[in-house]
């Protein structure tokens, strides 16, 4: 009988323990709402020039550089799986040029051949509003790190579209200029020559959207939190520039387009709520300290153990 009677005591003690330890909530650094701080670099292709006719060649496209910062929302609806919404502001367009020069004023009146690139860069870069939409997958590595694959749109043009009131065919233009002073032998005043310039046509109340593609790792802090480290591309649909240049001197002319595909880098921060959750734990499971240190440590402690 008293066999019996301890079987079960025992039983019961079992039950209560293992119903404790459900009551415990999870810590996993990827369930739930999660916040976050993002900043990227951004590499971005060369535009396209296409030259039709005369004996100049098109100008020389170079690599340009961009930049987003912004917030975060994401929600993890599984253990691998998460979808982020983003409200970025940073680099919508931007390219460079060098413009061929064939002859320039020789200071004299006259002008000397060159028949090379100009090496001052021709430069335009427009910051807007940018919505970011992925789906996440991440997959734990060891107890702190995580690989991550994200892929999802960008989508453009909806805030400038709000606030700036364009309608779809609402026409923006971009031009770039290269200008000469050809100062004559007898001291007169110098005459300004117009030797290039492109103009390009953008629509501006137009939506659209870039894919983006990307994958990187995630770090766990020890309070909880992460910091995520990306790389990847952003690919563009369609042209946001379309126009066309000319070399006015030798009516040399051609098109040109610019595109917004780049490689990016990319830093963040995300709070993940999971500190606040444990603290409230705690304090519900009505847990006595002699001190914050010592509450905060025991806090570090649950968030590193589930």
């Amino acid at each position: 009988m008293k066999k019996k009677s301890f079987l079960v005591y025992a039983a019961f003690t079992l039950l209560l323990c293992n119903s404790h330890a459900q009551g415990v909530p999870s810590f996993y650094p990827f369930k739930g709402f999660h916040v976050g701080l993002t900043g990227q670099a951004e590499f971005i292709q060369p535009c396209s020039f296409v030259a039709l006719t005369g004996t100049d060649p098109a100008p020389r496209a170079r690599w340009s550089s961009g930049w987003e910062a912004g917030m975060e929302f994401s929600y993890h609806f599984a253990k691998y799986f998460g979808i982020t919404l983003g409200i970025n502001y940073g680099t919508v367009l931007s390219y460079k040029s060098d413009v061929y020069l064939s002859s320039v004023p020789d200071g004299y009146g006259g002008w000397k051949d060159v028949n090379e690139y100009d090496p001052s860069v021709l430069n335009l870069r427009f910051n807007e509003f940018l919505l970011p939409v992925k789906l996440e997958f991440h997959y734990p590595l060891r107890k702190d790190f995580f690989f991550m694959a994200e892929a999802g749109v960008k989508v453009k043009g909806v805030v400038r579209r709000l606030l700036y009131d364009y309608e779809d065919g609402d026409i923006g233009t971009y031009a770039t200029v290269t200008n000469f002073s050809n100062y004559p032998a007898s001291g007169d005043r110098p005459e300004v020559i117009n030797y290039y310039n492109d103009l390009g046509v953008r629509n501006m109340g137009k939506i659209s959207c870039d894919l983006l593609l990307g994958v990187g790792l995630y770090y766990k802090l020890p309070y909880g939190d992460l910091l995520r480290f990306s790389a990847g591309a952003n690919i563009s649909f369609t042209n946001i520039i379309e126009g066309s240049y000319v070399y006015h001197l030798t009516e040399s002319h051609g098109t040109f387009a610019v595109k917004n595909d780049f490689i990016y880098t990319q830093l963040s921060y995300i709070h993940t709520l999971n500190f606040q959750k444990a603290k409230k734990y705690l304090k519900k499971q009505e847990f006595s300290f002699s001190s914050k240190k010592e509450r905060r440590n025991k806090i570090i402690d649950l968030l590193n153990t589930r």
